[in-house]
C-alpha cells in the first residue's frame, strides 16, 4: 500500500518534488522501525507534518496518501485499521459556548486514531471567542493531544507558510511537535493543463486542441489574480464550460456521440480581458521560471546548512 501510495502522489502533475521529500520521510520510519527491531538506536523524530502552500495545490489528496503509507507501514497505531481520514477546519470546531470547542477537538483527535487529522489553515484558531480564550485552549488542547496521540493521530496542518509560522508561534510548545515541512508550489499551466484533461476524461468529456490553447491563455491571465486557485481555478473553468456546452448543444436537433463529449474554444468563455498576446505569456513563463530556480537555489542551501549542522 505504501508503494501504492507514493505512486499516486508521484503520479500528481508537478508532483515530483513533493514526492522525493515524502519518500525520504517514509522511507526513514520504514528503516527506524527495522532498526528497533533489531536494537538499534534511532534519532526520535515526530509523525507530524506541516504542508505549506496555495490553495488547490494537491495537499488534502497527498496528506490522504501519507496516511495510507503510515498505516500500511505500521507506523500509526490502531486497533481495527480503519486508516480514518479527518479533515477539519476552524468552523467545523469553534463555539461560543464554554468548553465546546475544546470537546470539538478531542472528538475529532478520537475519530483520527489510527490515521490522519488534516487541519487546513489551522492559524484560524488564533483568537477564537475573546471571552473565553476559546482560540488559545484549543490551540493549547492541541498541542497536548498531539504528544498524548503521537502513537495513533497523524497531525497534518497546511496552509500558507507566512501565516502557519505565526500559528507555530502562538503556543510554546506547538514548533518543536513538528519535524517536517513540506512546500507545495503553486501549479505551471502545462501541469494545469494536464489536471483539466484528466478532470475532463473522468466526467467523459474531451477538449479540442483550440480548446486547450484558449485554456492555457486563460490560466496565464487567472494565475496573477488574487484568489487563484490552481487545480480549483481548473475546475471552475471546466465546470463553466460543461454549462456553456450544454447550452450550444441542447440547440441542436439530434447531437453525435462526439458532439456531446468534445468541447471546443466556444466553449470557453473569454474576452479580450482574459486573452493575453505571446510576449506577455513568454513573459510570464520566464518570471515563473526564475522564482522555481530561486526555490531550489534556496531550498539547496537549506540542505547543505542542515548538513554542516
Amino acid at each position: 500500500m505504501s508503494n501504492k501510495a507514493l505512486m499516486e502522489l508521484g503520479a500528481l502533475p508537478g508532483m515530483m518534488a513533493v514526492k522525493m521529500q515524502v519518500e525520504q520521510i517514509i522511507q526513514l520510519k520504514k528503516i527506524a522501525k527495522l532498526r528497533a527491531q533489531q536494537g538499534l538506536k534511532n534519532q526520535n523524530q515526530s509523525n507530524h507534518l506541516i504542508f505549506t502552500g496555495s490553495p488547490g495545490t494537491g495537499k488534502t489528496t497527498a496528506a490522504r496518501l501519507i496516511g495510507e503509507a503510515f498505516s500500511s507501514l505500521g507506523i500509526l497505531k490502531s486497533e481495527d485499521y480503519n486508516n480514518p481520514f479527518i479533515e477539519i477546519h476552524h468552523a467545523d470546531i469553534t463555539s461560543s459556548l464554554v468548553g465546546e470547542a475544546e470537546r470539538n477537538i478531542k472528538d475529532k483527535f478520537e475519530e483520527a486514531r489510527g490515521g490522519v487529522l488534516f487541519i487546513d489553515e489551522a492559524y484560524a484558531f488564533i483568537g477564537g471567542e475573546k471571552s473565553h480564550k476559546s482560540g488559545e485552549k484549543v490551540i493549547a488542547t492541541i498541542v497536548q493531544l498531539m504528544e498524548d496521540l503521537r502513537e495513533e493521530v497523524m497531525v497534518i496542518i497546511a496552509g500558507y507558510a507566512n501565516e502557519i509560522d505565526e500559528f507555530l508561534d502562538s503556543n510554546p510548545g506547538l514548533r518543536s511537535r513538528f519535524s517536517n515541512t513540506v512546500h507545495f508550489p503553486d501549479y505551471s499551466v502545462p501541469d494545469m493543463l494536464q489536471i483539466a484533461q484528466k478532470m475532463l476524461t473522468d466526467q467523459d468529456y474531451q477538449a479540442d486542441n483550440e480548446y486547450l490553447g484558449a485554456l492555457a491563455n486563460r490560466l496565464w491571465f487567472e494565475k496573477d489574480k488574487k484568489g487563484f486557485g490552481n487545480a480549483r481555478t481548473v475546475r471552475n473553468i471546466l465546470e463553466e464550460s460543461i454549462r456553456m456546452h450544454s447550452v450550444r448543444i441542447a440547440q441542436m436537433e439530434y447531437p453525435s456521440r462526439e458532439d456531446l463529449m468534445l468541447l471546443t474554444k466556444v466553449d470557453l468563455e473569454s474576452n479580450r480581458h482574459h486573452m493575453l498576446s505571446e510576449k506577455e505569456i513568454l513573459q510570464k513563463a520566464m518570471k515563473q521560471m526564475q522564482t522555481r530556480l530561486l526555490e531550489f537555489e534556496l531550498q539547496d542551501i537549506i540542505s547543505r546548512k542542515s548538513t554542516v549542522e
